[in-house]
């Protein structure tokens, strides 16, 4: 992720945050919050769950989104969504909304822990509108969620959600696209709904299903936890899908059903899935970053699966077909559009200094693309910096403790949180500056990505936003 924010100050003070002079304020979330805080007319908006409990009928567990004011951190409003009867196979417990919402002309689009793809009224009932064409809502005082239309992905799409449903909707136009979740059954042998939708194309105005696809069909490893990128290629919009079979889609956008442009298989061929992260085949759950005409994505796995090999792929998006690196039989592709591999094993040294060092481990991660570098995080805590055009490696950080947000690139700088609730930041470039290198403790685990926003940087971790003026 990069910001293009200039002329900012990250010098907080104390280094325990909670003893920093630099916050201007700090409101309660839930006890887990995953989702990146994000900023859009006047107010900060957060999936968490429920620990807060801001609105008194609803006591216990659910899926909410909090509406933060963007100048005081008063809550503004809550949509709140119960849990599944289903359980952990399908909305796992305490997880909340782990969705980032996305803001777009007054209104905030979600995927709920219920697998329901929501249009929210920024207003939320101050306006004393109930806006339609949903007006159905159990809660309608004023700190409650107008929402403007809802789908379904259960009940409508026959969708089976494995442990919860996490997409964060991609607007493009008059369209929504996102991932629907659908995964394994509770034992993780079958697949109760394959002819269900993986990706689906949405109209952003009414909800209504555009189009479509459920190619990973019988081959999803797991869960399908990631979200789509947009990119325009010689004039066309493709968007990309990660794919819970481990194969990175590109579809036609605009097209008025399912076109697939060009696949990839993101794993070696002699690959192996085998149930608790044993194996080394691996899903996709980060977000592929377009940058001059190709996107750059890593493979990984649920972080519960622990540690594993990982790969990370620059890939040409002018192709069409099949662009994986090898045929199935091992043979090379001559329609490969693999620019550059990174990852797998160093089985000489060359690029970690050990015989059989991995070289780049699991990542649920989203790149960073600047100035010709990639920053990429493995959920192993290391940082590394590759070269965009050859992707060789300039250098490795170790943060010592598990990484699930992304870098985000601003002003000269390299930020990113840990488990440990550290927030570090690094001078930008191809040179480490470990003497440079600065951390901020929070108060639990940063699970998320930093957000910056007129002059004011949002970080959450597990049970509190933060809003930090950063501006000199």
């Amino acid at each position: 992720m990069v910001n293009s924010t200039k002329g900012i100050n990250l010098d907080l003070g104390a280094q325990d945050i909670n003893e920093s002079n630099s916050v201007k304020w700090t409101s309660n979330l839930g006890s887990q919050t995953y989702g990146n805080p994000v900023v859009g007319g006047g107010k900060v908006l957060v999936g968490t769950n429920n620990g807060a409990e801001y609105r008194p009928q609803h006591v216990g567990d659910r899926g909410v989104v909090l509406c933060f004011d963007e100048s005081s951190g008063d809550m503004l409003w809550q949509l709140t969504r119960e849990k599944l009867e289903q359980g952990r196979v399908n909305d796992w417990p305490e997880q909340g909304i782990c969705s980032t919402p996305c803001i777009e002309d007054g209104k905030m689009y979600v995927v709920t822990n219920r697998a329901e793809v929501m249009c929210v009224d920024m207003e939320g009932f101050h306006d004393g509108e109930n806006d339609g064409p949903y007006t159905e809502e159990a809660d309608t005082e004023e700190m409650d969620a107008d929402i403007i239309w809802s789908l379904d992905m259960i009940n409508d799409l026959g969708v089976f959600p494995h442990n919860l449903a996490t997409s964060s909707p991609l607007i493009y136009k008059d369209r929504i696209f996102l991932l629907t979740s659908n995964g394994v059954d509770e034992a993780h042998l079958e697949i109760p709904a394959p002819r269900a939708p993986c990706f689906l194309c949405i109209d952003k105005n009414s909800g209504e299903v555009i189009w479509e696809d459920n190619t990973p069909f019988d081959q999803i490893l797991h869960g399908q936890w990631g979200s789509p990128a947009i990119g325009i290629v010689n004039d066309q919009a493709q968007v990309y899908f990660p794919g819970g079979d481990g194969w990175i889609y590109a579809f036609e956008a605009e097209a008025d059903e399912a076109n697939l442009i060009w696949k990839f298989d993101m794993n070696p061929k002699d690959s192996e899935w085998i149930l608790g992260g044993r194996g080394t085949r691996n899903a996709i759950i980060s977000t592929p970053v377009f940058l001059d005409n190709s996107i750059v994505v890593g493979v990984g796995q649920d972080p519960e699966h622990g540690e594993g090999i990982g790969h990370l792929y620059r890939i040409d998006a002018t192709k069409t077909g099949d662009v994986t690196s090898v045929n199935e039989d091992g043979t090379p592709n001559e329609n490969s559009g693999e620019i550059w591999h990174y990852g797998g094993v160093d089985t000489d040294g060359e690029v970690t200094g050990e015989e059989g060092a991995e070289v780049f481990r699991r990542t649920i991660s989203t790149v960073a693309i600047h100035d010709g570098l990639v920053y990429a995080a493995d959920l192993s805590g290391r940082l590394h910096c590759v070269d965009f055009k050859t992707g060789k490696r300039h250098w490795e950080y170790d943060l010592f403790a598990a990484v699930w947000g992304s870098p985000m690139v601003v002003d000269g700088k390299v930020l990113i949180g840990d488990e440990d609730g550290d927030l570090a930041i690094f001078n930008e470039g191809a040179e480490l500056d470990e003497d440079a290198i600065v951390e901020y403790r929070f108060e639990s685990s940063i699970y998320s990505t930093p957000t910056i926003a007129n002059g004011v940087m949002y970080v959450t971790d597990r049970s509190h936003l933060y809003a930090i003026p950063i501006m000199d």
